[in-house]
């Protein structure tokens, strides 16, 4: 039996080389509990949950150039 991976699994973001910068955003309390659920669902952490759907959605809007 063959196994496929799902497509768009959260993974934890390995930060080796990346600078590291604050970004700050605003949530209703129904929205936060929203995040912290689908987050924990995943079994990863709120900021890598959304840091990891901003960037789906980011190169959604514009791919990123490839070499």
């Amino acid at each position: 039996m063959k196994y496929m991976r799902k497509k768009n699994v959260f993974r934890r973001r390995r930060l080796t080389s990346s600078v590291r910068k604050r970004i700050t955003s605003y949530y209703t309390e129904s929205e936060q509990e929203e995040l912290i659920s689908a987050a924990a669902t995943l079994g990863v952490s709120l900021s890598s949950f959304i840091a990891s759907a901003a960037l789906n959605e980011a190169r959604k809007i514009k791919p990123r150039q490839r070499s």
